[in-house]
Parts: C-alpha cells; sequence; structure tokens
C-alpha cells in the first residue's frame, strides 16, 4: 500500500504559546482553550472548556471543525477529530499538535482513526523523547508515514470509526445510568435493613 507522510495530508501546526497559565478562571468570554487533559479519542467535550487567557483577536491558530489534535508532551497516545458548537471561538496550546486537512483529498476521519489504531500508537510511541516527560517535536511527527488507501476506502474506515465512536458514547451513558441505579438500590437496600 502507498504511504506518504503526515504533512503530505494535512496541515500539521503547534497550538498558541502561552506565556504563563492557559486559561484564566475569570474570563467569561473570548477564546475556549483545548489543554491536553481535554483530548479524548471520542473528542472534546467544550462546555466544560475554561476561557483561555488571552484578548479576543490575539489568536493565530484557532480551530475548526474537522481538525485533529494531538498531545505533544506526556505518555497519553490519543487523537482527537474534533466537532466544534457553532459561533465557538476555540484555541489549544503549543503542547498540542493540530492537523489540518487542506484539501478534499485526504478523510479526517480516517486519518483520526489511524492515528489511535495500534499501528498508528506504534508509530507514534516510536517519536516520543525524554525521560522524566515524554515530547514529540513537529519536526517528527510531520514525517509520520500514513498508509493511504482510495478515498472510497477513507470514507469507508472513516464513516465506521465515526460510527463506533458515537456507539461508545451510548455505552458509556448505559454504563454510567446503570452505576447510578445500581448504587440508588443497593443505598436504599442498606437503609431498610437499619
Amino acid at each position: 500500500m502507498n504511504t506518504q507522510k503526515l504533512s503530505d495530508l494535512m496541515d500539521v501546526r503547534a497550538g498558541h504559546t502561552f506565556r504563563g497559565k492557559a486559561e484564566d478562571t475569570g474570563r467569561i468570554d473570548g477564546y475556549k482553550v483545548v489543554q491536553i487533559k481535554d483530548i479524548r479519542e471520542g473528542g472534546v467535550d467544550f462546555s466544560t472548556l475554561p476561557f483561555a487567557d488571552l484578548e479576543p483577536g490575539k489568536a493565530k491558530n484557532t480551530l475548526e471543525s474537522g481538525d485533529i489534535l494531538i498531545p505533544l508532551r506526556g505518555n497519553r497516545i490519543e487523537a482527537a477529530l474534533i466537532t466544534l458548537p457553532d459561533d465557538t471561538l476555540v484555541i489549544t496550546t503549543n503542547q498540542v499538535a493540530i492537523l489540518s486537512s487542506p484539501s478534499g483529498g485526504v478523510d479526517p476521519a480516517f486519518i483520526c482513526w489511524y492515528l489511535n489504531s495500534s499501528e498508528g500508537r506504534t508509530q507514534i510511541s516510536r517519536l516520543k523523547a525524554g525521560t522524566a516527560i515524554s515530547n514529540i517535536s513537529l519536526r517528527d511527527l510531520v514525517n509520520l508515514q500514513v498508509p493511504m488507501p482510495s478515498l472510497k476506502v477513507q470514507d469507508r474506515i472513516g464513516k465506521s470509526y465515526n460510527n463506533w465512536q458515537a456507539q461508545k458514547l451510548v455505552l458509556q451513558s448505559l454504563t454510567n445510568n446503570g452505576e447510578k441505579i445500581l448504587d440508588a438500590f443497593c443505598s436504599k437496600l442498606l437503609r431498610e435493613d437499619s
């Protein structure tokens, strides 16, 4: 199968560089900021994000729906394909790589699936350097080799991946509800036995 460098498929850049803390707990408007802790394979919960310590109009790299985020620091290897809520300005820190599809020749859902696949995670883990806190450099990430099937296959993989992510959310919700029901039931039995 044909493989290509990630930088030949996607625009790869880092998020905003902050001089201090990225978030400003006192702000109630402006840019919301995604940090490494917010990135999960299933996406980003934008409703819980804090606002950034940054004046409106000052961000260089705002996020768009269809972007993929990858943490560049730490041990977790996880890529998130994002879908932004309407009219929400969102940025991320320079400790996160932003991958954007410049043209219609690549399905971002396929790329996200590949990065989260066992093969993709293995490749990304080989890029990590550092002993105390592992890092991935953008220079190394752009050279990551990605298999490139036809657009038809990319589309099928992307749709299957998105479908599975949606199913996992439903399963997680059912699990959480089941645990609450079990806890309430058992607590009631415990109180009744007293």
